[in-house]
């Protein structure tokens, strides 16, 4: 945890799915533990919004980012150290199921699930590495019960499972 003190010194949290649910809270929780945030989504007013309700420009940078893009993944990186020099924590959090079940859904909302929560987890795990690394940082990853336990006919249990 961060100190009680605001500063440049202050440890920076990068959240992927910040825009939301789970990112969203930890951000805030984060937030009130001292941390400098880096907001990811593809939800740029929602981020927006987020970053102004959790300290503004000084102390949280929104990033627009597809987490199944690499280069966006890297840009995300670079932003994060180019505003606050270091990166402590990597949060990689985005992802998304399958409301209407495996026989309901799209081919195309399977691969986009499969790339967001697997593929986009390793992409985010590969782009902060370095910098992790070099902070002596913790890398965080959103799982799920259905990963352990799965649900018949899910996808999602699959892609959970997988990370």
């Amino acid at each position: 945890m961060a100190s009680g003190g605001h500063s440049g010194s202050d440890p920076v949290f990068l959240i992927t799915g910040a825009s939301s649910g789970i990112g969203a809270a930890t951000a805030r929780h984060a937030a009130q533990d001292g941390y400098r945030l880096v907001l990811a989504a593809r939800s740029a007013d929602r981020l927006a919004e987020l970053a102004s309700e959790l300290g503004g420009e000084e102390r949280a940078l929104a990033v627009t980012c597809d987490v199944t893009e690499w280069e966006q993944q890297q840009a995300m990186v670079d932003s994060t150290l180019e505003r606050f020099g270091r990166l402590d924590v990597a949060f990689a959090n985005a992802g998304f199921g399958a409301a209407r079940g495996f026989l309901k859904e799209s081919p195309e909302h399977w691969r986009a699930m499969v790339l967001t929560n697997v593929y986009g987890a390793a992409l985010t795990i590969r782009a902060t590495i370095p910098a992790l690394t070099e902070a002596h940082g913790h890398l965080l990853l959103t799982g799920s019960v259905a990963g352990r336990r799965a649900l018949e006919g899910s996808l999602y249990s699959a892609t959970k499972w997988a990370v």
